[in-house]
């Protein structure tokens, strides 16, 4: 299983084009290449773009080469690890809120897509990362009917430990009508609301949760400490 962290570390080759395109004097070499951290790659990496005449050395110090091409070429080179590594970044943590507990838990719809706005990930693509989970049986889109509970106000849980469902009915998101209709001729007060599930790989799972512990661990921390106002609701 890779580790998150190398999906993340941008590529040697984009992060010392990034570097010297800090400084017009450029760097010392031996300096940028302890700051790139792997040496043999950002060794490797420095030849090639000495080779295709993207970086000079000079006296021990490397730099851009002057020239609009040229400068166009790096900006595409740049641009695109950038894309990529925010794409990364955005999967690791839509599996990570989704598997930032070791015990499975539903997660609100519309909670779920707070947090990733709150994160930097704006609403529009962070539905086309879970569309895509979903395709791939990653994601289970749920909806579930609350039961009213008598003296209480109706209310939504953010987090559910999946093993408290036999208080709630799950149904298919798309096909609640029916299993509506029946509850509700039987004089039952009923609430919808939207969850997700995940669904994912061992190997998976573990990734994500390990971004989340390290990176951000307060999500997981929100996610423990509301996961069993559930209990409390129906206990008492």
């Amino acid at each position: 299983m890779a580790n998150y962290r190398h999906l993340l570390d941008t590529p040697s080759i984009p992060r010392i084009l990034e570097i010297l395109l800090e400084s017009d004097e450029g760097k010392d070499e031996s300096a940028l290449l302890k700051s790139v951290g792997d040496a043999s790659h950002a060794t490797k990496a420095v030849a090639v773009l000495l080779e295709h005449g993207m970086i000079e050395r000079r006296k021990g110090r490397l730099r851009i080469c002057q020239g609009n091409a040229i400068s166009g070429r790096i900006n595409q080179i740049v641009s695109f690890y950038r894309d990529i590594q925010k794409t990364t970044r955005k999967e690791l943590m839509c599996r990570g809120i989704l598997n930032a507990t070791y015990y499975k838990c539903l997660i609100h719809f519309e909670t779920f897509l707070e947090m990733m706005e709150n994160e930097g990930f704006d609403r529009n693509e962070t539905m086309k990362t879970l569309d895509a989970e979903v395709r791939q049986g990653y994601v289970q889109h749920l909806k579930i009917v609350y039961r009213s509970h008598s003296g209480l106000k109706h209310k939504f849980f953010p987090f559910i430990p999946l093993y408290y469902y036999p208080h709630f009915i799950i149904m298919d998101a798309n096909h609640t009508g029916p299993m509506r209709s029946r509850l509700e001729g039987a004089g039952i007060s009923l609430a919808e609301e939207e969850y997700l599930l995940g669904n994912y790989p061992k190997e998976l799972s573990a990734q994500a949760r390990e971004y989340i512990q390290r990176e951000k661990n307060h999500i997981k921390d929100r996610i423990k400490g509301e996961a069993f106002d559930v209990w409390w609701y129906y206990r008492f």
